[in-house]
């Protein structure tokens, strides 16, 4: 008897310490999704479709002490665009992202552009929507001021991380750049 009490000891120990490190590592990591209340996520997530304008929240989390953010909410617009907004601990947007009213929707998509071996088809990927109203002028103004001359081909939202809109500029010497700018208008590259 005493030999099998003996035998279960380091197994006991074994699924002691497992259990200890996973409750260590559980507090230390984890989700953030687990750690938001349905209280919090109902705020942040009315602050962030209030400030977008529209569409349906597809995810929402807290930040970790990594991020810039106590919150990011993700807003998927009936485009199928996707627009992160981030916020304070009073739920107050502390990025710059683009606006529903930014986009233009399918049928208000430009169509005057013909299609290219770049772009086949009429319809344009869900990020690369066309811009509209005073935002299109706006981020056409800020790319015709950073590349000094030229004519404006093309408008568009961005989901990439580094930039908010694109605006293709055809330079007199024929050659194409793509203007990046952030939600403020300002340049944040240039493609040549």
């Amino acid at each position: 008897m005493r030999t099998t009490i003996t035998s279960f000891r380091p197994r006991l120990a074994a699924v002691g310490m497992t259990a200890a490190l996973a409750l260590t590592l559980g507090a230390c990591g984890g989700s953030d999704d687990e750690a938001l209340s349905s209280a919090d996520r109902d705020k942040a997530s009315a602050a962030a479709l209030k400030y977008v304008g529209g569409g349906a929240v597809t995810d929402a989390e807290r930040g970790d002490g990594d991020d810039q953010y106590a919150y990011q909410v993700e807003v998927t617009l009936p485009s199928g665009t996707d627009i992160d907004v981030e916020l304070d601990d009073a739920f107050k947007v502390t990025n710059s992202p683009p606006k529903a009213a930014d986009f233009a929707t399918p049928s208000e998509a430009p169509t005057d552009a013909a299609p290219t071996d770049a772009a086949p088809s009429a319809v344009a990927p869900q990020d690369d929507r066309g811009l509209l109203g005073e935002t299109k002028t706006k981020a056409e103004a800020a790319a015709l001021k950073a590349t000094g001359e030229g004519r404006v081909t093309e408008t568009s939202g961005s989901d990439d991380a580094d930039h908010v809109y694109e605006v293709d500029v055809l330079l007199p010497s024929g050659e194409d750049v793509t203007v990046e700018l952030d939600a403020d208008f300002k340049v944040t590259k240039i493609d040549r």
